[in-house]
């Protein structure tokens, strides 16, 4: 796929509302707001997922994309809807957990305006380069970078996403600065990476797998404990003498706090019982993520380990999104 075709999909993709069963009576639609725009790793799980979700409900489904702000656009615009149990948010790395150690100011508390309602799936992040970079492996991108430090770009999918965050930890612990530069999503990141406009960037695997699969990004190493299987020739950063450095893009529907728990109940079966259905998990896998079932509990006991794990790390870096 060129540039412009993967630019062009991602566009078409947002402008098109999502919604299977049209034909479904007497039943309003659900509407789930993505904080990321079409094309990145929110959008295509959550796509793959809620079609199976909105077959087993016999409910029609809209997604609605609305990027920006580190996700807190998508947020406040659930925040603003009614808690009838037709509104939902993804919740993401950033939005429920980082946003709160970078961000100065919020209108929303994650913890306190939304409750979770199930996962839906996880991706880890790979470090990729732009093809004329002239490094071929971590060990020549390092040199890069300490030769002329802060020379080097990391693309994000937005200030305080995960890829920003976990890219400023992880380029630290390899030990050389980086220069960020913020998109609104990982989409015209990578697009702008294969125009040669950013160097580098530790992106989750649905944004960027294809693309590095085909050679027009080059694929270095993942932030996993293991290798993934479709992209068995990329080592681990452990692999290559740097361990902790894991990092993954989560993705889970989340509920404005008040509504209804019957609604909850009843999308948290649906979406595990999409997760369950091996044709589901192969189409995760094909675009680089896993599956995350469970019940909202398990969801809320998810997000609250995240924050221990990445807040005090972004005070500790002094990341600043304002």
């Amino acid at each position: 796929m060129q540039r412009r075709d993967f630019l062009a999909a991602a566009t078409v993709a947002a402008a098109v509302p999502f919604t299977p069963l049209a034909q479904a009576q007497g039943k309003p639609p659900l509407r789930i707001v993505v904080p990321y725009p079409a094309g990145g790793a929110a959008d295509q799980i959550t796509r793959i997922v809620m079609t199976d979700a909105a077959a087993v409900l016999g409910t029609p489904v809209v997604i609605d994309n609305k990027g920006g702000a580190a996700g807190m656009i998508a947020a406040e615009t659930v925040l603003h809807a009614p808690a009838d149990g037709t509104t939902f948010f993804v919740g993401a790395n950033a939005p429920m957990v980082i946003n709160q150690a970078i961000y100065s100011k919020m209108a929303y508390d994650p913890a306190r305006d939304f409750v979770p309602v199930a996962g839906m799936g996880k991706s880890p992040l790979l470090l990729v380069t732009r093809k004329d970079l002239g490094a071929a492996d971590v060990k020549a991108l390092v040199a890069l970078g300490q030769k002329d430090p802060g020379k080097l770009t990391m693309g994000s999918a937005s200030s305080g996403n995960i890829t920003h965050l976990a890219g400023e930890y992880a380029s630290s612990k390899l030990g050389f600065k980086v220069t960020h530069v913020p998109f609104a999503g990982s989409a015209p990141a990578i697009v702008s990476m294969m125009g040669g406009n950013v160097d580098l960037m530790f992106d989750a695997l649905p944004s960027c797998m294809q693309q590095a699969k085909a050679r027009r990004i080059v694929p270095l190493a993942i932030l996993d404990a293991q290798r993934f299987a479709q992209l068995p020739d990329v080592p681990t950063l452990a692999e290559l003498g740097y361990p902790g450095l894991e990092a993954s893009a989560w993705f889970g529907v989340m509920a404005r706090t008040g509504t209804p728990a019957t609604a909850i109940e009843s999308l948290n079966q649906a979406i595990n019982q999409a997760l369950a259905k091996p044709e589901v998990q192969e189409k995760l896998r094909n675009i680089g993520a896993m599956p995350m079932p469970g019940s909202a509990q398990q969801l809320g006991q998810f997000i609250d380990a995240e924050r221990k794990q990445w807040m005090p790390l972004a005070k500790s870096l002094g990341v600043k999104a304002d």
